[in-house]
């Protein structure tokens, strides 16, 4: 059970410093309620507030049942939760959402017990692009059409299509793109709208990234 307490320094002030406000600190009553559940390293509770059982048991599922596996912390964007990505050592990945970037790290290290890290710091690795783009070239196709000119992509896929080439200026795709050509106009609309390239500056990142998610495209 941790208390909150107003503290304000009553002894030996020294000059300059009278009037200056209270500091905020917390203490914690140790042994009291002491369980065997998952706490970060300032001893809270892990918490799963806004990732279901059902996203938590699916991450533990996986991390038990594949060899090498790591974990990812990605940051929240405009439109998504903070998510917790395991990579298998083969490339097989699971993507879940998570309540925070802390819970999610304590979540893999303490509760999974395997390696975690920042992707803003730590590049997703290449295993994971290979592996889904072998897997999407060997998919089979998700209808087929009497007339194969005819556009296959729902609204929303044309409309990522139109979003990519948009941010990478380029010229439109052909009527049912190959993977290979929306990977070419994916990297290329990433490169343009890189944050480092914009002053910090998310938006069109996270644009270009919903557009890949919309397509099934690997990261």
């Amino acid at each position: 059970m941790c208390f909150f307490i107003l503290s304000l320094a009553t002894r030996r002030v020294p000059p300059g410093l009278i009037g200056a406000r209270a500091v905020v600190g917390h203490t914690c009553v140790m042994g009291i309620f002491r369980g065997r559940r998952a706490r970060t390293d300032g001893g809270a509770v892990v918490s799963d507030r806004n990732a279901s059982r059902a996203d938590l048991d699916a991450l533990k599922s996986f991390a038990e049942s594949r060899r090498g596996v790591e974990a990812w912390i990605e940051p929240k964007t405009s439109v998504t939760q903070t998510t917790l990505l395991l990579v298998a050592h083969d490339g097989e990945s699971i993507r879940r959402r998570v309540a925070s970037p802390q819970a999610g790290h304590d979540f893999a290290r303490k509760k999974l017990q395997i390696p975690v890290y920042d992707s803003n710091l730590v590049p997703i690795p290449a295993r994971k692009r290979e592996y889904d783009l072998r897997k999407a070239r060997t998919a089979p196709p998700r209808r087929t059409t009497e007339a194969p000119a005819t556009p296959t992509q729902t609204p929303r896929e044309l409309r990522a299509i139109m979003t990519l080439e948009s941010i990478a200026g380029v010229d439109p795709l052909p009527t049912n793109p190959s993977v290979d050509d929306l990977m070419r106009v994916y990297r290329k609309a990433r490169s343009q709208a890189h944050p480092d390239r914009l002053g910090g500056h998310r938006e069109k990142w996270d644009t270009v990234e919903d557009a890949a998610r919309a397509l099934g495209l690997p990261d």
